[in-house]
């Protein structure tokens, strides 16, 4: 289904200041992309890894999303590196001035055709579409969190086969997390991941 939202998808990958590699995207106004990444990259003076503790490690990531975020932004999300944090942690999603709560697998619409669902430990998900396909997939999201030998590509077909604008978000710490964020939009298709 091709979104009639007026929105265009960003990714990009950096480095804090503490040294740690972060991915920042999410969606803006078309034509407000290059801004809107020029803004973000100033996360790159901010320092996120003085914590090995899941809970603050994505408390940290929030907030920096929440401080840089410009006005027209609705919905962005994050994944970050940091070595030495065995349990999945390191990414978020969702509306960055909203209040930062715990991903409770609930789908929600976040606005008119654009919906979030989100899972503790991955993977957060928005996309345009209907309710209706949020269900559908969170049911491939629970089926490809109890496959041992899941692939973050199956859920990117299917999301694929419902609609070109999406964000999809994985954890950036955790011992089976590769991290990274996939994006698509009416223009284009892009990823970027941590290669560890």
């Amino acid at each position: 289904m091709k979104s009639k939202l007026s929105l265009e998808a960003f990714v990009f990958k950096t480095i804090t200041k503490d040294g740690y590699s972060v991915i920042i995207g999410g969606f803006c106004p078309e034509s407000m992309k290059e801004e809107t990444i020029t803004i973000y990259q100033n996360i790159s003076d901010m320092e996120l890894g003085q914590s090995r503790d899941e809970f603050l490690i994505d408390y940290i990531l929030a907030n920096a999303i929440t401080k840089l975020s410009p006005k027209w932004i609705s919905l962005a999300g994050a994944s970050i590196y940091i070595d030495g944090v065995n349990n999945s942690t390191g990414g978020i999603i969702g509306n960055p001035f909203k209040e930062h709560e715990s991903s409770e697998e609930v789908l929600e619409e976040i606005d008119e055709g654009l919906y979030l669902i989100s899972f503790s430990g991955g993977p957060g998900i928005a996309y345009a579409g209907s309710y209706s396909n949020g269900l559908f997939l969170k049911n491939i999201i629970l089926n490809y969190k109890s496959d041992q030998n899941r692939n973050i590509e199956d859920i990117i077909k299917k999301l694929d086969e419902i609609t070109n604008l999406y964000i999809l978000v994985v954890d950036g710490c955790g011992l089976t997390n590769v991290g990274g964020i996939y994006v698509s939009d009416s223009f284009n298709k892009k990823h970027e991941i941590f290669c560890l």
